[in-house]
């Protein structure tokens, strides 16, 4: 590393422009050759991740001036909510791939090609992408994936510098977009798609809210593709280490972060009794945390991992809680209700002021 000419640090990459300004955006001339690979291009992709959350309006423009599908990873999800563009499914579906393998150009931003978002069973098998564009604000993380062109630069300030560069082109971007969604939807296993109906559900009766999730079914399922209605609105631990109980002090924070917003904890039967005691901490400071608890009397994702590697099933059959005295120990009002979304829908919809507790029988 070494000095700059206004005292900057810039690193010896040839591949990498490096400046620190407020708001860090590549020079004209990196930008400029950006745009020429993304102009001769006749069908883009642009793969977004939890870098661009908050560049979702930046993302849309130059999604649309570019005619892309745009393809988010969990941390991006909110990102062109209902658009013909969007694809909210994870790069580990077949059909996600097929997207990404029919395009001629990849703009990646803000995305560190974790393997839980692009290779969640470790399949491999992932389309080259080394001709890619790719924008991070970390050099660092610029080195770990070969592209044909790299932007240090801040997300949304990267794509507004883009837009006016590039031609405005007519194609057939939100059919590849559709028959993305369409596949990667129908990928998903039937108890899947159930437990991607009740995502659903919780985000009609609560538009805008924040899902917070713990290690549980229906998170695994809404990773792998659920489309959430605000950016920065999806979030969980449930890939990488896969810290069961991190839920409800997460949706706490999550709660004290954003006064007034609607708070969903999802966490299963399992997980809420890592940290129980956080659900006082939410009676104590009258927080709008509404904590549903995916009730299937035990780890069933583990389990189901354990059956799938052909491993003897251990450890995943804890005595459960009886949620309805632990409800009331906590202070909580309580509702049990069946695995349906119309009855999630209308249970939620009866919104409340302070926090809550609502179990799912999950047979």
């Amino acid at each position: 590393m070494t000095g700059g000419a206004n005292g900057s640090p810039t690193f010896k990459r040839p591949w990498v422009n490096w400046i620190l300004p407020a708001r860090p955006v590549a020079s004209m001339e990196v930008l400029t050759q950006a745009a020429a690979l993304l102009a001769a291009a006749r069908r883009v992709v642009i793969l977004a991740g939890g870098g661009a959350r908050h560049a979702a309006a930046e993302v849309q423009a130059l999604a649309e001036r570019l005619d892309a599908p745009v393809v988010l990873t969990s941390n991006a999800r909110g990102i062109l909510h209902g658009h013909g563009l969007v694809v909210p499914a994870s790069a580990s579906l077949n059909a996600v791939r097929g997207v990404i393998a029919e395009a001629d150009q990849i703009l990646a931003v803000g995305t560190e090609f974790g393997p839980t978002d692009y290779d969640m069973y470790v399949r491999g098998g992932l389309p080259d992408m080394a001709g890619m564009i790719r924008g991070d604000l970390c050099v660092e993380q610029l080195a770990r994936h070969p592209a044909a062109l790299c932007l240090q630069a801040d997300a949304g300030a990267a794509l507004a510098a883009l837009l006016p560069m590039v031609p405005q082109k007519h194609g057939d971007g939100q059919r590849r977009a559709l028959a993305g969604r369409v596949a990667a939807r129908a990928e998903l296993s039937a108890p899947m798609q159930q437990q991607l109906e009740m995502l659903e559900a919780m985000r009609a009766a609560l538009p805008g809210c924040v899902i917070v999730g713990d290690s549980t079914q229906p998170i695994y399922a809404g990773n792998l593709y659920y489309d959430h209605d605000r950016p920065g609105g999806w979030f969980n631990a449930a890939t990488g280490y896969g810290a069961l109980g991190f839920g409800p002090g997460a949706a706490i924070g999550a709660a004290l972060a954003a006064p007034g917003t609607p708070v969903i904890c999802l966490i299963g039967d399992g997980g809420l009794q890592f940290s129980p005691g956080e659900l006082r901490t939410a009676v104590d400071e009258a927080l709008p945390v509404t904590f549903v608890v995916w009730n299937n009397a035990g780890f069933r994702e583990i389990a189901e991992a354990m059956r799938d590697a052909g491993t003897k099933v251990l450890g995943c059959d804890p005595s459960p809680l009886k949620m309805r005295p632990f409800a009331e120990a906590c202070d909580l009002p309580f509702t049990s209700i069946a695995n349906d979304p119309a009855a999630l829908h209308a249970t939620l919809a009866l919104r409340a002021t302070g926090p809550r507790l609502i179990e799912i029988r999950v047979t």
